[in-house]
């Protein structure tokens, strides 16, 4: 069966939306190991997982976030793994060191297409008759680079040629992905989670040994291929680890920048990581027209009922900054689990029904978050 994760379930102001974290399979066999479609269709987690939904995010969802994990022993799907499912005429398999392009199709390509496979049939089933919005929360493609080898072992990220091919492909597979769920009437949003640009602009990405870093890409290569990669999909979600400035030859770049210049048309960023410049510079995107969404960490939900603190939590530093409460009606709200995108992919050390009780809970923390925005004065 495709081991799952528990995906960022979303709550915008324009209705819901909710995550689907398309599932990928452990490398190894025994627990977790990948077996037929109509066991992991039935099983049960996802079905608690979309009951949930329905019942604290309100009647305009998916109906079903494809998101469990097997919470006593942390493991979740490969987030990359996934990812490199998509990739379009462009062959993998992995190695020690992680995934690696390889000249034809190996076994753990094979798993990954069919847990791709798995997920559209498994999102049309639970779907069938949604015509609303759906989200996908995959790496984004610098993220993906950095995560790659070439056969001989070397990082992609250093061959010009290989980081270009493989953002193509990864462009063209997300695309194709993206129109088969329009097939299914429903309106795909792509979460990109791009957590590596600061060691890619910067020349501070590793080597697979760890003793030294790769070469810095050009700040204008990094930008072209992020924008050639979201012209390629509908609307798309550029999810950053913070909205921290970069320091980068001398300048100062800053978060609303990156925004802009990715061409993303909606940014999220985890509440927890926000300090003081993040939140001006939130405001600056906000105020250009790009979508703003708001990241709740996982352990919220341990308290449910607290809605009044988180938005407390995000009314107080966005007042202070001069923002009226008001226009808090434009932020959405995510919650759940991160995508893992260490290998092996480990998850919070929360076990039993204690995880499914926070899943829950920070969905409806969410879910009265975005009441609260709407009730604003």
């Amino acid at each position: 069966m495709a081991e799952q994760v528990e995906a960022p379930t979303a709550l915008g102001p324009a209705g819901t939306t909710t995550g689907v974290w398309i599932p990928g399979p452990r490398a190894e066999t025994g627990p977790g190991s990948m077996s037929g479609a109509s066991g992991y269709i039935a099983n049960s987690p996802v079905r608690e997982a979309a009951a949930a939904a329905f019942t604290h995010l309100g009647e305009q969802l998916p109906p079903v976030p494809l998101s469990a994990h097997r919470a006593e022993d942390r493991w979740g799907a490969d987030a990359i793994g996934r990812a490199v499912g998509l990739l379009t005429d462009l062959h993998v398999d992995r190695a020690s060191f992680g995934w690696r392009l390889t000249s034809a199709a190996g076994r753990d390509e094979r798993l990954e297409s069919s847990a791709l496979s798995e997920a559209f049939d498994a999102i049309a089933e639970y779907g069938d008759g949604y015509t609303g919005g759906v989200q996908i929360s995959l790496p984004g493609p610098w993220t993906l680079v950095t995560a790659l080898s070439l056969t001989s072992g070397a990082p992609v990220l250093g061959d010009l040629g290989a980081r270009r091919d493989v953002i193509q492909a990864y462009a063209f597979g997300l695309a194709a992905f993206a129109d088969k769920l329009s097939t299914l009437g429903m309106q795909p949003v792509i979460r990109l989670v791009e957590t590596r640009l600061h060691p890619v602009l910067t020349g501070t990405w590793p080597t697979v040994s760890g003793w030294a870093t790769l070469p810095a890409v050009n700040e204008t290569q990094v930008y072209a291929a992020l924008q050639s990669t979201l012209r390629h999909l509908p609307p798309v979600l550029l999810s950053l680890p913070d909205f921290d400035p970069l320091q980068l030859q001398g300048k100062e770049i800053t978060a609303a920048e990156v925004v802009r210049n990715s061409g993303a048309t909606a940014v999220s960023v985890p509440l927890a990581s926000l300090k003081a410049q993040g939140w001006e510079q939130l405001a600056i995107v906000s105020e250009t027209g790009i979508g703003t969404w708001m990241g709740l960490p996982p352990a919220a939900g341990s308290r449910p009922q607290e809605v009044k603190h988180w938005l407390n939590r995000i009314k107080t530093p966005w007042n202070r900054i001069g923002m009226s409460a008001k226009s808090l009606r434009d932020f959405g709200v995510l919650a759940g689990e991160e995508l893992p995108m260490t290998y092996p992919p480990l998850l919070t050390s929360v076990e039993g029904d204690g995880a499914k009780n926070i899943s829950t809970g920070t969905m409806m923390i969410a879910a009265g978050l975005r009441r609260a925005f709407e009730e604003i004065e």
